[in-house]
């Protein structure tokens, strides 16, 4: 179980120079373009990590693990997140885009309710209510929902959605981690992202070559993310439940800050640390509510066992 804390905080270290780095190249670039370069390198990346893993791909084994329903879902997910995030990225400082990220954690909430008919308990509301007021403060403006048109309310947008996408892509990593290696599993995904971001790229009309000085940070960023971010991450789920790795991602926004103030120079304002820390409490209080169900049920069943225990005792006596 260390390991599996160790491989969480590992990921969400990457993830945060993933950002940075990222953001250092996105000057330059649309978003779809950075997307295609980084997931085009990451996939090249990969490749060697099968090899010195000594790992054999049988033609039906390729076969049956790229038919995998799950894995094109997961994909998919993953695709739309990577170019929504870079999106909002554009317009918000790294450590508020990760911020306002964690509201994947509350987005899994409200999908296992309509899509497992879980519970909807009350602390949910008050989750929702603190990511909203969050929201709001982080926006810069406490009475006008309206702002939402403002270059940062954009930039809330498109990261709320993306969290979206990443927060369906996990339901189906879960499962499609148990069924792929981790190694195999990213080399995939980066394979298929960099064949759909390519198409779309050259729909738009965006696509070009990078220029000498680009190629350092995007192949850097690409090492940190879609490479080793999201290995680590997978290494992770295997073992640690779903709650425990998605509670050490909380730790991402100050990691990223971090980074983002040695490498950027760049802090978060008042506002969005004020929103960020609503949002982020929000999360906490469902994943602690989580954890304090699983004692409360854990405890009931201590207590029957007792129970039915000290019942055979006096039927003996």
């Amino acid at each position: 179980m260390r390991s599996g804390y160790f491989w969480s905080f590992a990921a969400a270290l990457s993830f945060a120079g993933y950002l940075v780095v990222g953001k250092m190249s996105e000057n330059d670039l649309e978003p779809i373009v950075l997307v295609f370069y980084l997931s085009l390198l990451a996939f090249l990346m990969g490749l060697p990590l099968v090899w010195i893993n000594k790992v054999t791909i049988h033609s039906r084994l390729f076969k049956r693990e790229i038919s995998n329903a799950g894995l094109w879902l997961h994909v998919i997910c993953i695709f739309l997140a990577m170019w929504t995030l870079w999106q909002g990225v554009s317009f918000l400082n790294p450590a508020t885009a990760v911020m306002i990220g964690r509201t994947e954690t509350l987005w899994t909430v409200l999908l296992a309710c309509l899509v497992y008919k879980e519970k909807f308990l009350p602390v949910y509301l008050l989750a929702f209510a603190l990511t909203l007021l969050g929201l709001i403060v982080m926006n810069g403006n406490l009475g006008d929902l309206s702002a939402i048109s403002t270059a940062s309310g954009s930039g809330i947008a498109y990261i709320l959605l993306s969290s979206l996408f990443f927060a369906v892509a996990e339901i189906f990593a879960k499962k499609v981690s148990n069924d792929i290696p981790p190694i195999r599993f990213t080399v995939y995904r980066n394979g298929i992202i960099t064949i759909m971001a390519g198409v779309v790229s050259m729909l738009l009309g965006q696509i070009h070559w990078l220029e000498t000085s680009q190629w350092l940070n995007v192949t850097l960023a690409a090492l940190l993310g879609p490479c080793l971010a999201r290995l680590f991450y997978l290494q992770a789920l295997q073992r640690l439940e779903l709650v425990k790795a998605t509670l050490i991602g909380e730790f991402e926004p100050v990691l990223t800050a971090m980074v983002s103030f040695f490498v950027l120079r760049e802090i978060p304002r008042f506002e969005e640390w004020t929103g960020g820390g609503l949002i982020i409490a929000a999360c906490l209080l469902l994943i602690l509510n989580v954890r304090l169900e699983e004692w409360l049920k854990l405890s009931r069943l201590k207590r029957i066992e007792v129970d039915k225990r000290i019942e055979v005792d006096k039927r003996f006596d």
